[in-house]
């Protein structure tokens, strides 16, 4: 009796009438799978799990008044961004030709090409795919390298080898960057050391050949005001170039810098026109040429004094950011010899192609058993296919 509907009994039915077929392909699926499992190399792994730490590479010495807020989300507060570096140094062309080169990775991945350079770039693409991989906990901060070969020692080596270039080459990039500060901040510093000593020389000759000089009360606070205004305006010029060496013309941080000595400009031009001077100040050339003479004097005296003052303490800074020995990354886990192999999985190997040879077989009885049962639309099936 023919049954035209498939239910669970029926499915049981054909696939005993079928116990043979479904046997045979279950048990080649499972020795394949058993063969496959055996033969195919064991892969180890190991890996390390690390912060980045330490100062931002490209900070900024210089202290912007007005700027704390701003710049501590530029300067070291983000985590996530010095994180998102290490991993693009990691992944770079560079970095991954000298972990190649170290290890001699054209040889493991044995390609024999005439062309070195296609060698070369075949073995970036293993190196990628098959062998390194990098992930970042953006909860945690937490960055994760993990080596994966045929050799466990081989795969520890790596790691490691990642790890001391990563720290050298942060170090070399804060070395560098440091160093341009205190070059920039040295030479500054020598200028204006070199002009207050000879402001100094310059005003005991003054008294010398002139005798005591009375400073009226007006005049004095117009040196010291104007002078003030002076000496901020030459810092937000070093600030600013500080900024746009570091940042780049388009950096908040640079916005701000050019905002501020635009102000402090203002205030002295509208100091310096005439008749707009307070009534509290004196034009200084309304007073004996003496006179004048010598609150100029004074005047740039004060001048270099605050701007050595400002300078002198971030030179230091500098050269002890330069000095400073700190290491770029700080490790959690150490990478280690595997004491499992990472590849192949044999057991769900087996365990998941032996489910899928068995499912196959079923599927392959049932067609059997639809082909059988209706001969008549095969056979217009296979007539369609003729015209």
């Amino acid at each position: 009796m023919e049954h035209n509907n498939l239910d669970i009994f029926e499915l049981i039915r054909i696939m005993a009438a079928n116990r043979i077929l479904i046997i045979v392909i279950t048990m080649v699926v499972a020795i394949a799978a058993v063969t496959y499992s055996l033969l195919t190399p064991e892969l180890f792994s190991s890996k390390a799990s690390f912060f980045a730490v330490g100062d931002e590479i490209s900070q900024l010495p210089i202290n912007i008044p007005g700027l704390s807020g701003l710049a501590s989300s530029f300067l070291g507060g983000d985590n996530a961004q010095k994180a998102e570096n290490f991993i693009t140094v990691m992944q770079s062309r560079t970095f991954s030709e000298d972990v190649i080169r170290q290890f001699g990775l054209i040889d493991y991945f044995e390609l024999d090409h005439a062309d070195s350079l296609r060698n070369l770039d075949d073995a970036l693409l293993l190196l990628r795919t098959k062998v390194l991989s990098l992930d970042y906990d953006s909860g945690s901060g937490l960055i994760t390298a993990r080596a994966r070969t045929k050799d466990k020692q081989l795969s520890l080596e790596i790691v490691n080898h990642i790890l001391l270039r990563l720290d050298e080459y942060n170090r070399e990039q804060k070395l560098t960057q440091g160093k341009l500060n205190r070059v920039f901040l040295e030479s500054r510093v020598n200028e204006v050391r070199g002009k207050l000593d000879s402001l100094i020389v310059a005003n005991q000759k003054f008294q010398e050949t002139s005798k005591a000089i009375h400073l009226e009360s007006q005049a004095k606070a117009m040196v010291e005001s104007y002078s003030a205004l002076i000496a901020e305006s030459m810092k937000a010029d070093i600030d600013l170039e500080m900024a746009r060496a570091n940042y780049g013309a388009q950096s908040p941080l640079v916005k701000e810098a050019e905002l501020r000595k635009s102000s402090i400009r203002r205030q002295i031009s509208e100091l310096e026109k005439s008749g707009e001077t307070p009534e509290y100040m004196i034009n200084i050339g309304n007073l004996p040429k003496v006179t004048s003479d010598y609150l100029r004097i004074e005047m740039d005296m004060q001048i270099y004094k605050t701007l050595f003052e400002y300078l002198y303490p971030q030179y230091e800074a500098a050269r002890l950011s330069e000095l400073r020995d700190m290491p770029t990354i700080e490790v959690l886990d150490t990478p280690r010899l595997a004491g499992r192999r990472d590849y192949p999985k044999r057991a769900l190997i087996c365990v998941a192609a032996t489910l899928a040879g068995f499912i196959f077989a079923v599927l392959l009885a049932l067609i059997l058993e639809i082909y059988r049962r209706n001969p008549s639309r095969i056979a217009e099936i296979k007539t369609s296919l003729k015209k």
